[in-house]
């Protein structure tokens, strides 16, 4: 799921009280393991794959707006 460097950066967003950050991190780790992209892409217009592509969208965004 989250290799070693992953995780270093993980901690360190909790040690440095940057939860926002983390939460995204563990948000993207849950999603590209158990939803990956290229499988749940919401082109079958179920509402699950959909939700899926709508959280990667506004994180995404929100990313772009941190920087």
């Amino acid at each position: 799921m989250m290799d070693a460097e992953e995780r270093l950066a993980l901690i360190a967003d909790v040690a440095n009280d940057r939860a926002f950050d983390a939460i995204f991190k563990v948000g993207e780790a849950i999603l590209d393991h158990y939803y990956p992209s290229d499988v749940f892409d919401g082109s079958s217009g179920d509402a699950g794959p959909e939700y899926v592509v709508a959280l990667r969208k506004a994180i995404a965004r929100i990313r772009g707006m941190q920087k």
